[in-house]
């Protein structure tokens, strides 16, 4: 190969080249900046606005929920071992199994959760006879958003210690 030589680069047809080339892109240029643009305003242009309304909220009915009733104050006791209003009672005899609260009395209404052996609860509600099972509607005395209906057969009472 031969040696490189910048007198090689600037010969005559390739200067006059690259002088055309170099011509022809300003005029270029020069062309579409001034014939592009539009001198004169339009008079007539009438600024158009398309007004879209703002998505509106469509409410769907709530269907009402129970609201169970507010515990009630008595003055009188139960007898020992018996279960009603007001009374505080204990799960048992699941053998660990668990006692499920329901939304409604009767076996087949949906469960809301599953008490524990030994849970306590306080009856708000009852009694309901339904599918073969005498049925109390309790709430946990520390949180009354845990409340459900069960049977009666997996509840015994708490017995109330005297002070002597």
């Amino acid at each position: 190969m031969g040696k490189f030589s910048l007198k090689a680069l600037w010969n005559p047809v390739t200067l006059l080249t690259s002088i055309i080339l170099i011509a022809g892109l300003v005029l270029a240029a020069m062309a579409v900046i001034f014939l592009g643009r539009n001198q004169t305003p339009a008079a007539n242009a009438t600024p158009i606005v398309t007004i879209i309304p703002a998505p509106t909220l469509t409410p769907t009915p709530v269907p009402p929920t129970r609201v169970p009733s507010p515990t009630p104050t008595t003055i009188f006791f139960l007898p020992e071992g018996v279960i009603g209003v007001g009374a505080y009672i204990q799960v048992s005899g699941t053998d660990g199994a668990g006692l499920r609260m329901r939304s409604e009395p009767g076996l087949a209404s949906q469960v809301n959760f599953t008490a524990m052996d030994s849970e306590v609860f306080l009856v708000i509600d009852g009694p309901v006879e339904a599918d073969g099972y005498t049925w109390w509607h309790l709430e946990a005395p520390y949180d009354q958003t845990r409340n459900g209906w069960s049977a009666g057969d997996f509840l015994t009472t708490i017995e109330e210690e005297v002070d002597q």
